[in-house]
């Protein structure tokens, strides 16, 4: 497999992941405002429609958090790399997101006001560092060769 095409399948992985993961907590708010709010499953479901959102600005998020990392980070081994740049990677990834929903004017942030579309971008950033790092941690234990420390996920190497 060229590398292009193996480069495309680990954004696509990463896009699916973070997607998949980010339509969970969707589902989650949709049931606590279909909980809250009764009449918000009149017309619509809360549980699919916050799922299908997340789920879509989750994958686009973890594309850029990928294509960010694959970038800037691309040379270094997965234990090289610094904890604190890859949140870092993944906070930028994500908060473009809404960024760029806004100016296509796409889900959930058409129309949107100045100060909602920074409270996006908040929420956003900070799922993205999250998911980040639990990312590249994940990596790092499934490299772990038997009898190796659990504290090398957290080893800083290269610095923030």
């Amino acid at each position: 497999m060229g590398k292009l095409l193996r480069r495309l399948r680990g954004l696509a992985g990463v896009g699916v992941t973070w997607g998949a993961m980010w339509a969970g907590i969707g589902a989650g708010i949709g049931l606590i405002i279909g909980i809250v709010e009764p009449d918000a499953w009149r017309w619509t479901n809360p549980v699919l429609d916050w799922a299908y959102g997340m789920g879509l600005y989750g994958f686009v998020s973890g594309i850029g958090f990928g294509t960010l990392l694959s970038l800037k980070e691309g040379r270094k081994r997965l234990f090289d790399l610094s904890l604190g740049r890859v949140v870092l990677w993944g906070l930028v990834g994500s908060a473009a997101v809404p960024i760029i929903f806004s100016m296509l004017g796409v889900l959930g942030v058409a129309g949107a006001s100045l100060v909602e579309v920074i409270e996006v971008i908040m929420v956003t950033g900070f799922l993205g560092g999250t998911f980040a790092s639990g990312s590249v941690a994940i990596a790092r234990s499934a490299q772990l060769k038997p009898g190796e420390e659990m504290g090398l996920l957290l080893d800083d190497p290269a610095g923030f």
